[in-house]
């Protein structure tokens, strides 16, 4: 799908939503387990194997995982975008959101750990800054904490660049995301679109990319600021995504097998890891995903439905406005 004018034939391609072993799980913190156990130079060579020109590394609230890269390999910097999943918050409702920016460094990541504690702060530092950004996955912690029209308005608001194509969510939630940025070209408001796999594990990388121009990643990095664009890829669906979280348990539990693994583990953590067995073998996980999958899906089309049913009054109020050439889209 594209999302912008796009100037230049030729496109660069890149997975903008990535994660490696660096990123912590959120949930669970007695199991001391990890989101991916993907290791940085294995990400990297996924990315180039499936075509990507550079390698975006997003892990949940840090950068270590391209910094671990690019001290073992400073040759491919070069190709190698720090980018950094911060989680924040609306604070008069508590929903969490997950806002990636790209081409951060150091100090860039101490600013955004000061500032994370709340979206209206977080967001009015990345434009002072001028750091390419956008909201992850939009309706993924959506759970009707405010009206939906309030929450895509405030979306709009934020946010000009939105995640239109999650490789790892259910096809409501990536119409949804695409339908809140028409509802905004539809008001008039300058929004654009990317896409990402959000792999935790190396088989879903590359299955949403950003296409565009940029024979370096700094030219790539003002042509997605600038909203030349082109997102293209499809969701891995529940089962395989299923099978992604099952290996990511089993990795879990070889890992705790590892001298690295058994680092400053305590008699505690051992005895939350034994007792997440049986829960593993019930079926928890299969319970916990398939709620926030259909959840996910059923409130995304809470949503649409809601963006479809405020279309009306756009309608009529631009057939009382002088008649113009609609915006390609």
């Amino acid at each position: 799908m594209r999302t912008g004018i796009v100037a230049g034939p030729q496109l660069r391609k890149v997975d903008l939503h990535v994660h490696t072993c660096f990123s912590d799980f959120r949930h669970l913190k007695a199991l001391r387990a990890r989101d991916s156990y993907n290791d940085p130079m294995r990400v990297y060579d996924r990315c180039r194997e499936i075509g990507c020109d550079y390698v975006a590394i997003t892990d949940h609230d840090t950068i270590e995982g391209a910094v671990e890269l690019l001290s073992r390999r400073p040759e491919l910097e070069p190709a190698v975008i720090i980018g950094e999943e911060v989680e924040t918050c609306f604070p008069e409702t508590g929903q969490w959101v997950h806002v990636n920016v790209l081409d951060v460094d150091e100090a860039i990541h101490e600013d955004l750990r000061r500032a994370k504690g709340s979206v209206y702060e977080l967001v009015p530092y990345l434009r002072s800054r001028n750091l390419v950004h956008f909201l992850n996955h939009p309706l993924q912690s959506y759970r009707m904490q405010k009206k939906p029209m309030r929450f895509v308005e405030d979306v709009l608001e934020l946010f000009s660049h939105v995640e239109l194509g999650n490789g790892t969510l259910p096809p409501d939630q990536n119409r949804a995301a695409a339908g809140i940025l028409e509802y905004g070209r539809r008001m008039g408001l300058t929004r654009f679109g990317v896409g990402g796999s959000d792999a935790h594990g190396l088989r879903p990388i590359g299955a949403f990319v950003t296409l565009a121009p940029g024979d370096d990643k700094k030219t790539w990095l003002a042509s997605v600021a600038d909203g030349n664009t082109v997102v293209a890829g499809r969701e891995i669906g529940l089962v395989e995504l299923v099978g992604q979280a099952y290996g990511i348990v089993g990795r879990y539990y070889q890992h705790l097998g590892a001298p690295e693994g058994r680092r400053d583990v305590t008699p505690f953590n051992y005895l939350a890891a034994a007792t997440f067995v049986p829960l593993c073998l019930l079926g928890a996980p299969l319970a916990v995903l398939l709620a926030s999958y259909l959840g996910t899906s059923g409130l995304s089309r809470v949503v649409s439905g809601s963006m479809m049913r405020s279309e009306l009054p756009i309608a009529s109020g631009a057939c009382a406005a002088a008649p113009q050439e609609e915006p390609e889209g």
